[in-house]
């Protein structure tokens, strides 16, 4: 419902534009853009900043907000702004029973305008912006889809649009991501106790938790200004992308994934932040493709080969041990002459060298690799979503 009603907003700020040959754009009451019409020549420095942004900077509103457009009972007049790379505009109150609900903005290059027309147009806005807004505050089923569409890469224009709508994205907001590692089976719990930390130290001022493929997911908006929250306490193992734009939500939950096998592999367990990850952080995003050196190919094919896992777990734990048999015998749950021969046989069957330094590293990073791979982030590596 939400999304046919945006349709035919954009469909009326469009034929408005088309039909006066200038350019259009629908705000809502906090001078976020909801709308906005194609150039007709007439665009200022201001305009083309307000489209990349998807609404005014402070600056901007500052100065819109000395012509109580608000409590308007006609389009008013602003006068240009060279500061802010602002040409002169006319502004038409959007209302429904009295309710300002946004503002109709119209480039004032001083040409005579059919007044009927535009009035007509703020009209018909005013009745769907009313109805869109009888639907709730924040629908909230509604936004983690569109947010999961976000990551995935569809139609994210228009998911933008929807999701202004819904008044989760504005202007001027920045965006962090933190991804659960699935073996953590509450990470969704895990995930909302971090967000209620991070809203307790004034860094987050709005979070959804979501689903994407396997992994639960925070999305929050952040200041960046604050720092980032303790992880919960006990087991844990999140990955925190770099604070980027509501656009960049696709490469920022890859940042936060990789970041979370990291944190559980290489660190069993614990909170990893992206920008911490050095050079691991190019060697995972290549892991979409294995490395083919012939003892780590021979090692591939063994765990495809062992429908049970047993060699990849005892190798795992072998390693995360740093070659102690009796604790890694200990947490197997099995006698040390039947560690002894398993490891025997994967070295066997491989050619590697468990008991050498390169060897181990290279199986850990392979071993990395591989979970990455039959991971659903994998698909978003290889740009398959």
């Amino acid at each position: 419902m939400r999304r046919a009603l945006l349709d035919d907003v954009h469909r009326i700020v469009d034929h408005l534009a088309e039909t006066l040959g200038r350019s259009v754009m629908l705000d809502d009451p906090d001078l976020a853009l909801l709308a906005g019409s194609r150039h007709f020549g007439d665009e200022d420095p201001y305009r083309v900043s307000v489209v990349l942004a998807r609404g005014a900077g402070p600056e901007a509103v500052e100065w819109f907000r000395r012509f109580d457009l608000a409590t308007a009972d006609g389009p008013v007049r602003v006068p240009g702004h060279e500061a802010l790379g602002l040409r002169p505009r006319l502004c038409y109150p959007v209302r429904c029973n009295g309710v300002h609900l946004g503002a109709l903005w119209l480039m004032d290059d001083g040409r005579p305008l059919d007044e009927d027309l535009v009035r007509d147009a703020c009209l018909r806005l005013g009745r769907i912006l009313a109805e869109r807004g009888h639907t709730g505050v924040l629908d909230e089923p509604l936004v983690d889809a569109l947010l999961v569409q976000l990551v995935r890469g569809v139609d994210p224009d228009h998911v933008l649009d929807l999701l202004r709508a819904e008044r989760f994205v504005d202007a001027g907001r920045r965006y962090e991501v933190t991804v659960a590692h699935p073996a953590l089976t509450d990470g969704r719990t895990r995930l909302t106790d971090l967000a209620h930390r991070a809203a307790r130290a004034e860094r987050v001022v709005d979070h959804r938790v979501i689903a994407v493929e396997e992994f639960p997911v925070l999305v929050g908006a952040v200041r960046r200004s604050t720092p980032p929250a303790d992880p919960p306490e006990g087991p844990v193992a999140l990955g925190t992308s770099d604070v980027g734009e509501v656009e960049d939500l696709r490469e920022l939950f890859v940042q936060a994934a990789l970041a979370a096998f990291a944190a559980h592999h290489l660190r069993a367990g614990g909170s990893t932040r992206w920008s911490d990850l050095g050079p691991l952080a190019a060697f995972l995003r290549a892991a979409a493709v294995p490395v083919r050196t012939p003892a780590l190919a021979r090692f591939e094919e063994l765990l495809d080969a062992d429908r049970a896992g047993t060699a990849g777990a005892t190798v795992a734990a072998y390693l995360r041990h740093a070659g102690d048999t009796t604790a890694t015998a200990t947490e197997l749950v099995v006698h040390r002459t039947t560690l002894r021969y398993r490891l025997e046989q994967v070295e066997s069957r491989t050619g590697l060298d468990l008991a050498d330094g390169r060897d181990r590293a290279a199986v850990q990073l392979a071993l990395l690799a591989r979970d990455v791979r039959v991971s659903g982030v994998a698909p978003f590596l290889r740009g398959e979503h």
